[in-house]
């Protein structure tokens, strides 16, 4: 391991594992580990998923020690440790009184205690939340998500006994409730806040809403100066005394007491921070006019702004919650990656490629792109995108979270046939990443008819590493699109710059962007592959009305 006069760790809690990665002090990434998490679902409650506090800081301890391990850090290395910093996903924790788990699932188990990002539980509270048409919902894109927490809190509330709410006296989004575990100060984040829990910040007003609680039989999180949501609400990047390492949490993790701690971040905003720390492809573009995708499971278009811009069906503008004095609209996918996955696992051919892929000790996308350039080549066409051209698909098996912003949307395909071979299962892999690509330029055109002005493109996180996808995104949207290089990642990336941020007291967030300045690779757009991609955006966008149509035809006959 290289020399380094200090040291800071990232820390990412995504949907299905932990992730810690080391950087030194040129941002350069030491060594990660990362272990998978707990989710606890059951076909019996399809839309229900769940997770365990316990479980997530467990796996965040083993991971440290591990990177420690591996790294083979020696005492005095660990003593140049300066800072460490959380994001996750915008989970919901619940604690009592005493900080113990309290059960959100109806079985009681205490383990239980968080409900994940992507339940989608709470339809009907959203529903009547969304009906009430109260002036929060504005910078909602309209419309608050049934994946956001006040339809999950009016959930718990209708549905749990009495006692277990009770119980229920410390509400976290899951970042939030990481920053508290090591820090054990119970202020809460403005980005988590705002963007997930309705907190009002605007550049005159801030605070906890009342009368919107109350709407919906939610007064009583208002108590006690709404000590159950949080008293306190910090700006990111704010310093304080008490944003240290406690001594309980060091020894559990292995490192000094006193280290400084990170301004807690929702994962989406952490690859949107990290993003903007690597070089941009056009030298003079400013940072609101460089559209972040942060694309996993799901993916979030982070979009900042000097003005509030308000988009339909796109969450936000919310002011101050990452770049200090900018707005921030985000975008989203309910299902990216999982959209993908989901296409590869259910094809007949899937154990086939599975043992290919083992045989040759590939990943299977390497062998769906060794099939798809064999098929470019077999029928003599100029670019692989070409292949699907009598192939059609939707990626909304989760609903669509913008900028349609419904939650009942299913996804369509069109062009099936009796064909269960490997040739059909990489035609059908294209067609997905360009679905998603498609669904990409749907956003981006919303956002840009509403006021915003993308001259680049970045995507981050685990589908930044398809090559196929980032470039096919460059072909639909006509535009530059980058990733950082694969020994990076910007998600990691952007929780170690939380913590260093407030270890170096730092107030000017946009000149370490500047600094750090992470090198990166560069996918142009091919202008020849562009009607072709418009064509099949247009058929994309007719399926999806075709969807929606067919639905509102039938709704007569569904079951409540």
């Amino acid at each position: 391991m290289t020399t380094s006069s200090s040291y800071a760790i990232g820390i990412d809690v995504g949907t299905g594992s932990v992730r810690c990665m080391i950087f030194d002090d040129k941002w350069v990434p030491v060594i990660q580990w990362q272990k998978p998490i707990h989710t606890y679902h059951s076909s019996s409650a399809p839309l229900e998923y769940e997770q365990s506090s316990t479980n997530i800081w467990e796996a965040i301890c083993y991971c440290v020690r591990k990177c420690l391990e591996l790294g083979s850090f020696t005492s005095e290395q660990v003593g140049l440790i300066r800072s460490i910093g959380f994001d996750a996903t915008c989970s919901l924790v619940v604690l009592d009184e005493k900080y113990q788990p309290v059960s959100v699932s109806l079985s009681g188990n205490d383990e239980q205690n968080i409900i994940m990002w992507l339940d989608h539980r709470a339809h009907a509270e959203a529903a009547i939340i969304n009906s009430s048409s109260d002036d929060v919902l504005k910078n909602f894109g309209g419309k608050i998500s049934l994946e956001m927490q006040p339809g999950k809190l009016m959930w718990l509330k209708r549905n749990l006994s009495k006692e277990q709410w009770t119980r229920a006296r410390h509400f976290f989004d899951l970042p939030d409730y990481l920053h508290f575990r090591v820090t054990e100060q119970l202020d809460r984040s403005l980005c988590s806040s705002v963007c997930k829990l309705c907190y009002r910040s605007s550049e005159k007003q801030h605070g906890w809403d009342e009368k919107f609680w109350a709407k919906f039989d939610l007064d009583d999180l208002m108590e006690n100066n709404s000590a159950k949501l949080g008293q306190l609400v910090r700006k990111p990047f704010s310093n304080s005394n008490t944003d240290v390492l406690s001594k309980k949490a060091a020894d559990e993790l292995g490192l000094p007491e006193g280290i400084h701690v990170g301004s807690p971040l929702i994962d989406a905003y952490a690859g949107a921070l990290g993003g903007l720390a690597c070089k941009s492809p056009i030298a003079d573009a400013h940072l609101t006019e460089r559209l972040v995708i942060v694309a996993g499971t799901s993916s979030c278009f982070m979009a900042c702004s000097e003005k509030a811009v308000f988009v339909p069906g796109v969450w936000g503008p919310h002011y101050n919650v990452l770049i200090p004095n900018l707005w921030l609209s985000e975008g989203g996918q309910s299902a990216a990656g999982k959209s993908i996955d989901h296409i590869i696992q259910i094809h007949p051919a899937y154990n086939e490629l599975k043992q290919l892929a083992d045989e040759q000790n590939k990943n299977i996308f390497d062998i769906l792109n060794e099939i798809l350039n064999n098929l470019q080549k077999k029928h003599n066409v100029s670019n692989v995108s070409l292949l699907s051209s009598d192939l059609h698909m939707t990626i909304d098996f989760h609903g669509n979270r913008s900028p349609l912003a419904d939650s009942e949307l299913g996804a369509s395909i069109t062009g099936l046939r009796f064909d269960t071979s490997l040739n059909n299962l990489a035609i059908q892999y294209l067609t997905v990443l360009q679905a998603v690509a498609y669904d990409s330029r749907h956003i981006i055109e919303i956002m840009t008819k509403s006021g915003h002005h993308f001259r680049v493109v970045q995507i981050c996180g685990g589908l930044a590493r398809l090559a196929l996808l980032t470039q096919i995104m460059a072909d639909v949207v006509q535009m530059p699109v980058y990733v950082s290089e694969a020994t990076n990642d910007c998600v990691l990336l952007g929780a170690a710059i939380c913590g260093q941020l407030i270890a170096d007291n730092a107030h000017q967030v946009e000149d370490l962007l500047n600094k750090i300045a992470c090198p990166i690779q560069i996918y142009m757009p091919d202008s020849k592959i562009a009607d072709f991609h418009k064509d099949k955006y247009e058929i994309y966008r007719l399926l999806q009305q075709t969807e929606i149509n067919s639905r509102k035809q039938m709704s007569k006959y569904r079951q409540s």
